[in-house]
């Protein structure tokens, strides 16, 4: 579909050139600019993924969200610090199945929550215990809804 014009084959997407992406966002922006949020977002976690995940997590996560079954966000903000991303608190505590706890609140979640897809993909900042203080300790967290 629309939203795989630019990601590569081997997960759904089309490898047309980046141009082509771009003509077709011009063209959803100048119908309708809020709702280009949706696919935007979900085109920046589907460039984090695919930049720094495993393969195991790119083959799981990135062909539904290029084929737009599921969408993306990113969870960046907090109530205490705003755009200061090195105050971040939200906590990720190991667990003993490999996953994580995460535990915090987040706020400016655009696109963050609705019923038009199965699934929404939380790219979320959080601080695994012991982590240095500013933004050298903040890490990466691939959360589905």
């Amino acid at each position: 579909g629309w939203q795989g014009l630019s990601f590569p084959p081997e997960y759904g997407g089309q490898g047309m050139p980046m141009s082509m992406a771009l003509i077709q966002s011009e063209m959803i922006a100048a119908a309708n600019w809020t709702w280009l949020m949706f696919p935007g977002l979900s085109k920046g976690a589907i460039n984090t993924i695919y930049a720094h995940c495993t393969d195991e997590l790119k083959n799981k996560w990135l062909p539904p969200l290029i084929s737009g079954e599921f969408t993306g966000t990113m969870c960046l903000t907090e109530p205490q610090c705003g755009s200061d991303l090195g105050q971040v608190s939200t906590k990720a505590e190991p667990q003993a199945d490999g996953s994580y706890k995460i535990t915090g609140t987040k706020i400016f979640i655009s696109c963050g929550d609705h019923d038009m897809v199965d699934n929404i993909v939380h790219c979320v900042l959080a601080r695994l215990p012991g982590a240095p203080a500013g933004t050298k300790g903040i890490s990466l967290f691939l959360v589905p809804k």
